[in-house]
């Protein structure tokens, strides 16, 4: 199964960490897939901002380990509990993922800005949020969400990703 879309995102939320870590277990199980993180800024934290900046300058610097830097931020924050505002964490994240601690330039800061800007005029609210076409799609996981049949799961994302109807599944 080749599963695609952007992924609105930040380093903050348990919900990403959840997501992700199912994405993964997905890719194990054999879905092909082909995601385009962006930088979402949902309350203007300072130190959530700047986690996302590290995140826009790898990405723009070092395009083929965006990836690794991304799951380590993630597994930092919210595996081994690092805070985000601390200088080391993200130092340590780009050790992980092989790259130069990156820089606290304003374009970064900038291109957070304009993603989440991009992401709220799709109607991007909270993280994660994928995007294809047509209306966003929040995704909220937790943790039996990757055993069972986790190739399933994500065609029934894909599914409703697909479909331009309206849409609110919930379950306590």
């Amino acid at each position: 199964m080749r599963f695609e879309g952007r992924v609105y995102f930040d380093f903050d939320s348990p919900a990403v960490w959840w997501f992700y870590r199912f994405l993964s277990v997905a890719s194990k199980a054999g879905a092909e897939l082909r995601m385009d993180w962006r930088p979402f800024d949902p309350d203007g934290d300072v130190a959530s901002r700047r986690a996302l900046a590290g995140f826009a300058a790898v990405a723009d610097e070092y395009p083929e380990r965006q990836g690794a830097y991304l799951q380590a931020l993630l597994a930092l924050r919210h595996h081994q509990g690092e805070d985000l505002g601390d200088a080391d964490t993200l130092a340590k994240a780009a050790d992980a993922a092989r790259v130069s601690a990156p820089s606290a330039s304003t374009e970064w800061f900038d291109r957070v800005a304009e993603s989440t800007l991009e992401g709220r005029k799709l109607g991007v609210s909270q993280t994660p949020t994928l995007y294809r076409h047509g209306p966003v799609l929040h995704v909220e996981m937790n943790m039996a969400a990757l055993s069972g049949d986790v190739l399933e799961r994500l065609n029934l994302i894909d599914g409703v990703l697909s479909d331009d109807g309206i849409w609110g599944l919930t379950k306590p």
